[in-house]
């Protein structure tokens, strides 16, 4: 956890933006926890910082981290709740991550994915996902 909370305070965009990556992985409710317990000095750090970004701010991944940091402390439950506040949680991903099942794959056309259903392997909950693409691929989860 310290290495997580160095890179985050770091003042390094490249840092930072890993770090915020590792904390959206991870389902470690004991780390992040207490990574949350620091999300003023993570905010202090962090404000200001140029993150980058061609088509989509890499800010908006710091952005879901520190909500993801802010879930646990609050204690609101799974983390699955946060898939439908950001476009890029894969559920293929997440699948291969043990944290989704796939149910359902259903194809527009035959050749394109419409949406997925899938469920939530630590809660039990159920999502339509849609996947769409434009200058790159998003996904839009909705809680059935």
């Amino acid at each position: 956890m310290q290495n997580l909370l160095e890179d985050l305070t770091s003042g390094d965009p490249t840092r930072i933006w890993s770090g915020a990556g590792a904390v959206l992985r991870s389902w470690d409710i004991a780390q992040l926890g207490d990574l949350a317990a620091h999300l003023a000095e993570i905010r202090e750090a962090t404000t200001g910082i140029p993150l980058g970004g061609a088509l989509h701010p890499n800010s908006a991944h710091l952005n879901d981290a520190l909500a993801r940091l802010e879930h646990v402390r609050d204690q609101r439950g799974c983390l699955c709740a946060l898939y439908p506040s950001s476009q890029f949680n894969n559920p293929g991903q997440e699948a291969e991550r043990g944290h989704v099942q796939v149910l359902e794959t259903r194809l527009a056309d035959g050749h394109y994915v419409d949406f997925y259903t899938c469920a939530c392997l630590h809660c039990g909950a159920r999502y339509r996902v849609i996947e769409r693409e434009y200058h790159y691929t998003w996904w839009g989860w909705s809680r059935l």
